[in-house]
C-alpha cells in the first residue's frame, strides 16, 4: 500500500500544507495561507492544527506528519529556539501539535528541509554533501550529508544566518549585530532600499529596477548585497567546503546573485586560487522546497 505523507512548512510570511503520496511530488492536495505571525503563537498554533486536521479528512490511512520552521528544537527542553518568528521561541510547538491532533510530528529547521528536498529530489541529487541556504523573510541553513540531514553535536549546524561580518553593524533581532540575517534576508534588502529613498518596494521590485538600470539606488543596494553575498558565501565554503550550495527563498530569484555574485564570491575564497569551483545553484523545487522536505521528514 502507498503510504501517504503530510508537509507543513511554517515560514515567516506563509504557511503551506501539502498531502502527497509516498513521493512527495505527487502532490494531493496543498493549501497556502498567511502565517500572522503578528497574532502570535496560539494563532499560528490554532491554524496548523486546521490545515493538519483539513488534510487528514481526505487521506487514506494515517499520513506521517512533518514540518520545517524557522528555527529548531532544543534538544535537552523540546522547546522552540532561534526562531525569527519570535513568538514561537520557547514555546512546546511539538508537544501542543501532538495533543491537539493526538499523532506523532517530526519538526526540523526549514533550511534542512530545503537541503534535503534539493538533496533527494532537486537540484542537488548528484552532490554527496549539499549545503541548502534559506534567503528570504530570515536567512539559514542546513547540510544533508549523504541524503541525510546532518544536524551536529548541538543541532544547530549550518545555521549561518547568525554569522556577524561586522560586531558594530547592522543589529539583528537575536540581540547581536552584523548578522547575516541583516544584509542578506528580503526585509533587510527592503529596509536599505527605503532606509536611502524614502519609499517602499518590495524585493521584487527593487530587483527588477536594478536589473533594467531604471533606479540608482536600487543598483546601489543590489550591489552592496552581491557583495555582502560574496562574503558570507565565501565564508561558507572556507568553513564547510561542501560539494553544492543550493540557494533557495525569496532573495535567491535575483538573477544577478548567480552572475555578479559568483564573481563576488570568487574573491574572498581561500583555496589558492581565488576560482569558485563550488556549484551555487537556484533551487529546482521553487518556493516549495520547504514543504517537500517535510514531507520526506515521515521517515526520519
Amino acid at each position: 500500500m502507498t503510504k501517504q505523507r503530510i508537509g507543513i512548512d511554517l515560514g515567516g510570511t506563509k504557511i503551506e500544507i501539502i498531502l502527497t503520496q509516498d513521493n512527495p511530488l505527487e502532490v494531493l492536495h496543498r493549501k497556502r495561507v498567511p502565517t500572522e505571525r503578528h497574532k502570535g503563537y496560539d494563532h499560528i498554533l490554532q491554524t496548523v492544527t486546521a490545515l493538519i486536521k483539513e488534510a487528514q479528512s481526505i487521506s487514506e490511512g494515517n499520513p506521517s506528519i512533518g514540518m520545517g520552521i524557522p528555527g529548531s528544537v532544543a534538544p535537552n527542553t523540546s522547546l522552540i529556539r532561534n526562531a525569527n518568528t519570535q513568538c514561537l521561541i520557547g514555546k512546546p510547538l511539538q508537544a501542543d501539535l501532538e495533543k491537539r491532533i493526538n499523532q506523532k510530528v517530526v519538526i526540523e529547521n526549514d533550511a534542512n528541509c530545503l537541503a534535503l528536498s534539493e538533496a533527494l529530489l532537486g537540484r542537488g541529487k548528484e552532490y554527496e554533501v549539499v549545503f541548502g541556504i534559506i534567503l528570504g523573510t530570515g536567512v539559514g541553513g542546513g547540510i544533508v550529508f549523504n541524503q541525510k540531514i546532518w544536524s551536529g553535536h548541538q543541532g544547530t549546524a549550518g545555521e549561518w544566518g547568525h554569522s556577524s561580518i561586522d560586531f558594530a553593524g547592522r543589529e539583528c533581532w537575536c540581540g547581536r549585530k552584523g548578522c547575516a540575517e541583516t544584509y542578506l534576508s528580503g526585509p533587510a534588502i527592503e529596509k536599505q532600499y527605503e532606509l536611502r529613498s524614502g519609499r517602499y518596494k518590495s524585493l521584487k521590485e527593487i530587483g527588477e529596477m536594478a536589473e533594467a538600470k531604471q533606479d540608482d539606488i536600487a543598483i546601489d543596494v543590489i550591489e552592496e548585497t552581491l557583495e555582502y553575498f560574496g562574503v558570507f558565501m565565501a565564508n561558507l565554503i572556507n568553513s564547510y567546503d561542501p560539494s553544492a550550495i543550493i540557494l533557495g527563498g525569496g532573495v535567491s530569484n535575483l538573477p544577478s546573485l548567480y552572475h555578479e555574485g559568483l564573481e563576488k564570491v570568487s574573491k574572498h575564497l581561500f583555496n589558492g586560487q581565488n576560482q569558485l569551483n563550488t556549484p551555487i545553484l537556484q533551487n529546482q523545487l521553487g518556493d516549495s522546497s520547504g514543504v517537500y522536505g517535510a514531507a520526506l521528514l515521515g521517515n526520519t
